[in-house]
């Protein structure tokens, strides 16, 4: 049943150090001045509580990580639902286990569920993070690529050309209001310039909610926008996270607006459907 396992066979793109992105851009849409927060980042680490991911709740029924694969731990401050994830690894073959920082970078539990046919792992360089290529949709329409917050707990589910559900959100890197000529339009464009897992979209605004508590001290509004249609009209939406930082002095949607943005699409696992 394992063969086909992402992480035991030859179906993974590896990325040169190069060519793996790092997570600078999406920690300034929160923070004006990042050296404060790695200032402070032990503090976080030390007060942060260990994520629970699918692989965790189902431990008992996945197969074991490969001896020669890195161990990682992903934790999450100040709760489960938003905040920061910092990646940790753990070098259990050194005398004793010696843990080293990977990564940080901004997350929300929130999104939108979607079917997805996983196709390629994108794996960066330091073997726990990496991008998922997808058809997204009941009719797989939508080609997308996105980052697994949780691949480095998530990983051992994974087989290729299979379906699973995700939630999947997005976060704004720059939003505005479109003219009215433009008002019929849904789309969504890949950003290749910027990273594999950004795109451009554009579309009316169905659902916008106010985050009850401030995320990384920034008031933030999830905003579902509508960026394709399926093969029966049904609306294909994205849930983009907007931070005050970003909104600046742009007057904030309204349900019927239609928007264009750019975002970081970013994802993870919800459910098996084997």
């Amino acid at each position: 049943m394992n063969d086909n396992l992402f992480l035991f066979d030859d179906f993974i793109t590896e990325l040169s150090e190069d060519n793996s992105p790092g997570h600078l851009d999406q920690l300034e849409l929160f923070y004006e001045d990042t050296d404060e927060l790695f200032k402070t980042l032990t503090e976080i680490i030390t007060s942060s509580q260990l994520a629970v991911t699918y692989a965790s709740v189902h431990k008992d029924s996945l197969p074991a990580l490969k001896p020669n694969e890195p161990v990682g731990y992903l934790l999450q401050w100040p709760d489960p639902q938003c905040g920061l994830t910092t990646l940790i690894h753990s070098d259990q073959a050194a005398a004793g286990t010696c843990s080293s920082f990977v990564a940080v970078f901004p997350f929300i539990s929130d999104g939108i569920r979607y079917s997805c046919r996983v196709l390629e792992t994108r794996l960066f360089s330091n073997r726990l993070e990496a991008q998922l290529v997808v058809l997204a949709g009941e009719d797989e329409l939508l080609s997308l690529t996105f980052y697994d917050a949780r691949y480095a707990a998530d990983r051992v589910v994974y087989q290729k050309d299979t379906v699973y559900q995700f939630i999947l959100r997005g976060f704004a890197y720059h939003l505005e209001l479109c003219n009215s000529e433009d008002s019929a339009m849904s789309a969504l464009f890949p950003r290749t310039d910027l990273g594999a897992d950004h795109y451009e979209i554009q579309g009316p605004v169905t659902t916008i909610k106010a985050m009850a508590t401030k995320m990384l001290q920034q008031q933030v509004w999830l905003l579902s926008v509508t960026i394709a249609q399926t093969e029966a009209d049904e609306p294909l939406d994205i849930e983009i996270c907007l931070t005050a930082k970003i909104l600046g002095k742009t007057r904030l949607p309204e349900i019927g607006d239609n928007v264009s943005a750019v975002i970081w699409l970013q994802g993870h696992l919800w459910n098996s459907l084997l």
